[in-house]
This record gives structure tokens, sequence and C-alpha cells, in this order.
């Protein structure tokens, strides 16, 4: 046999030859050391042991609350980079339907939560629908609260609001300013950012009043600088007629049909109402200006402070639209963590709007309550119920016909008397039959 150290280690068969009986003798020498060559063997097996060992430990992900992915990092340095561009993405694999119901609300509340996260790419123009019944007021101010929490450049073209967050960069509108001048002005909010949120109080208003160019706007925003536009409209505001406007499409119909997301916001109160008249079968009830009523512009249980009913439609780039129903209600302290230091909010630690049917006011036993108590009282001009003395008053009237119902002969029994007049035509085949 040769010694190891006189032939090649790396074509010898170890497997095989360390079944060998004798090999021990011919390795180990007389005084118990061992070669270098059987250490250095010794050490690149037990290397490559560890290594395949290593493959087979997974590491446990585990997700810190403070998640680095949620803050954008470094957006106010545009020192080198003055304008962020949108990333190519290879296109996406059509996800499957959800198989089951915990899929399907898992699948819709990612829908809702990348809006309000104000993902990127996510929605680049989102339109919120109110009127004077729910303002929009609340859900904008958590769509602010969010994008300053991600570090974002919060602008905001104000026809109506006054008063904003230190950290908000307000653009007012409701002066002496052209359009043009609003454009130059978000244009040079938007350049002190790579990413922004640019939130418009009234579409409307810039529309029709200042005359700005809702394909401008929207390219500015969403195609050179790469951020969300969020507008709100008034369903509420009556559309200018102008004789000039004839042929151009309604304000509203130009915004749903440039929208990539489309939420009605709605009061909680009048939902819950809509559902008790749709359990009796009744039409929904109307609110505000729909009733026709003369004066009425906002109903009893306006603007519901337990929360926002929000009914959002989702427009895909393949065209299919995703409509959902989901309950947003007033954030809290404890929904947000201690804000870092120069942040203004702290991240989100648990996403808190739920699907309608979710909701315990909406889908327990109470509303289903209230619906039958409501059914069991008969609306109705009189009383049904009768006295003693009544009873004995109506077992005394005889009703008419009552005594031919009294045939003392067999067969006489509710035998109908009739007199024949002069204009009764008589068959005699017919009588006998």
């Amino acid at each position: 046999m040769l010694y190891p150290q006189h032939s090649n280690l790396a074509n010898i068969d170890w497997n095989t030859a360390l079944k060998a009986p004798d090999l021990l003798q011919h390795l180990i020498p007389e005084d118990g050391t061992l070669p270098n060559w059987v250490l250095q063997l010794r050490k690149e097996r037990l290397s490559r042991s560890f290594k395949s060992f290593k493959k087979l430990i997974k590491k446990p992900s585990v997700r810190a609350v403070d998640c680095g992915h949620w803050i954008k990092k470094d957006n106010f340095q545009t020192s080198s980079v003055r304008k962020r561009k949108l990333e190519a993405r290879p296109p996406k694999v059509g996800m499957a339907r959800p198989g089951n119901t915990a899929q399907y609300q898992r699948h819709s509340l990612q829908l809702i939560s990348r809006v309000l996260n104000i993902r990127t790419n996510a929605s680049p123009f989102t339109l919120i629908l109110d009127d004077l019944n729910q303002r929009a007021m609340p859900l904008v101010g958590e769509l602010v609260r969010r994008g300053l929490s991600r570090n974002l450049n919060v602008i905001v073209v104000s026809f109506e609001a006054t008063r904003f967050h230190p950290a908000v960069r307000s653009v007012p509108a409701y002066g002496d300013e052209t359009g043009e001048q609003i454009l130059r002005n978000i244009r040079k909010a938007l350049g002190e950012a790579k990413e922004s949120l640019v939130v418009i109080d009234s579409l409307y208003e810039i529309l029709s009043i200042k005359n700005v160019d809702m394909g401008a706007l929207f390219n500015l925003v969403a195609g050179e600088f790469a951020s969300t536009l969020i507008g709100v409209y008034h369903q509420d505001t009556i559309p200018d007629q102008d004789a000039h406007k004839a042929y151009a499409p309604q304000p509203l119909d130009l915004f749903k049909y440039m929208a990539t997301t489309v939420i009605t916001c709605k009061s909680f109160a009048h939902v819950l109402a809509a559902k008790a008249a749709r359990e009796r079968s009744l039409p929904e009830p109307t609110h505000g200006i729909l009733q026709g009523a003369e004066g009425i512009v906002q109903c009893l249980d306006a603007n519901d402070h337990r929360g926002i009913v929000l009914e959002a439609e989702f427009r895909r780039k393949s065209g299919r639209p995703e409509s959902e129903t989901y309950f947003l209600r007033a954030a809290r302290r404890s929904d947000y963590n201690t804000p870092l230091q120069g942040m203004a909010f702290g991240t989100l630690r648990q996403e808190f709007v739920v699907l309608l049917d979710q909701v315990p006011a909406y889908s327990s036993n109470e509303v289903t309550g209230l619906v039958n108590a409501a059914a069991n009282e008969i609306e109705s001009t009189f009383n049904l119920g009768l006295t003693d003395k009544q009873k004995q008053a109506r077992e005394g009237v005889v009703l008419p016909y009552f005594d031919a119902q009294k045939g003392e002969g067999a067969g006489e029994g509710g035998r109908i008397l009739y007199d024949m007049g002069e204009e009764d035509d008589f068959d005699e085949e017919e009588d006998e039959i």
C-alpha cells in the first residue's frame, strides 16, 4: 500500500479505505502522533459537514415593530438626485382568487392598506367623494398622518383648510392665485423631496374656478415626480352650467375616469339604517339633499363619531375593478409608536381599518333585534285589540244572508236567493246543466 504522502489525496475513496482493518497500522506511527496531512484532511471534512448542516438551519424571521422599510430614508436629501423616476418592474403574474373567507379578508385589507399607507405606485390618483352627511376630513387626516410617519413630503393644496401641522407644506389656492401659479408652487414643493404626497381638498374648485388642467396636474405629480395625488370632491356641489362647456364632460365624470382608486365616504349611522331597511325589504332611506325636502341639507346622525364607512373601488391595470366596504375608526395614540428624532409621527403599530362585516355593531344581533322589533310594530291608524264589551257587540251583529245558511230541508244550507231582473238573460241550456 502506498503511503498517502506519496499519492494523490483527491483520488482516494476514503469510505472504502477506512474499512480496511490494517489501515491504522500504516497511518499511525509508533510514537502515536498523526501526520499533518491527516489533520488537514480532518479539518476539511469537518468544515464541509458544518456548511451542509448550516444550510438545514433556517433563521427565524422576526419583524421588528419599528420596521426600517416603513420610513423613507433620505427622502429630503435631493443634492444628487433631484427627481425620482418610476421604477421599471417586471410584469406580475395574475394572483389566484382567494379560496376561503380568511384569504379574502386578508386580500381585501391588503388593498386598502396599501392605499392608506401611501405605498409607492399603489394608487397614483385617489379620488375621495364626500358630502355634508359625512365629510372626508377624518380620512384625509389619517392619510396625512401616515404620510408624515413615513417621512414623506406632504403637500396640501388648500381651498378650505387654514390650519395645518407644522410638518405639512401648504400651498394656498383660495386667494387670487391663478392656475399657472398654483402649478408652479406645487412643482416647487415637489422638488424639495424624492417622494411626496399631494392632497387637494376641493377638486371642483381647482378645475372649474382656477381652470387647472387635470392632465397637466396628474402628469406633474404622478408622472414627472412619481408621487401620489389625492383629491376630495364634494358630491353635494352643484356643477357650473356654462354654455361654453356644454359638450365638455362633467367634473365628477372626468375625475372618476382618471382615478385609480375611488373612495366614497358614508356615515356609519346611515349605513346601519340602510341595512335595517334591507332586512325588512323596504327601500333604503335617503339622506341630505337626496331626500328632496326643502331646506334639508344634512340629516340626523351625520358625521358619526364612531367612525367612517369607506366604499372603495380599486382599478387594476387590466381594467378589472375590485370593490369592498371598510370601516375606519378614529386613530388613537396607541396605534402609533413613539416618534423618532426629527419625525412628526411614529411608525404604525398595527393596521386598524377593518371590513364592514367585521364590525361588531354591524354584524351582531343588535341591528337584527332593532329590525325585528320594528317589524313587529304594525303601522296602523287603529287598534286591533278589542275589549270585552266590543267582543259582545261584535257577536250580536247579524251578518247578511245569515238566514239562508239555516235551511231546514236537506241540501238547503248555503242556498243563494236571487231575483232575476229585466236585464237578465235566461239561458235554458245553462240552467239545465
